[in-house]
């Protein structure tokens, strides 16, 4: 096995982490938006913080990516993600909470 071969390898290896990462966003996004009727202000509030904050490190490490391999579909799913996200969050502070 050669160098190019492993680098390869590894390359595959983040970018599939990266995927799933992705699948894991949409899942947090959906567990949230299930109980946006449960939750009060407070819960609310803190899972709104961290899902902002996971989103903006998944977008930052996208665009990051994006912009040194040729991987520019990933971005996609990203900013769909981050367009749920909001909508879920102006739902959630102006209809529920």
């Amino acid at each position: 096995m050669n160098y190019t071969e492993l680098k390869q390898r590894k390359a595959d290896n983040l970018q599939k982490t990266f995927l799933w990462l992705i699948v894991i966003d949409y899942i947090l996004l959906s567990f949230f938006l299930f109980q946006l009727s449960a939750l009060n202000l407070r819960a609310g509030t803190v899972i709104s913080l961290l899902l902002i904050f996971y989103n903006g490190l998944l977008a930052f490490f996208c665009f990051h990516r994006a912009n040194r391999i040729d991987d520019g579909y990933i971005i996609y799913p990203i900013i769909s993600a981050i367009l749920l996200a909001f909508i879920c969050f102006l739902y959630f502070f102006f209809l529920v909470a």
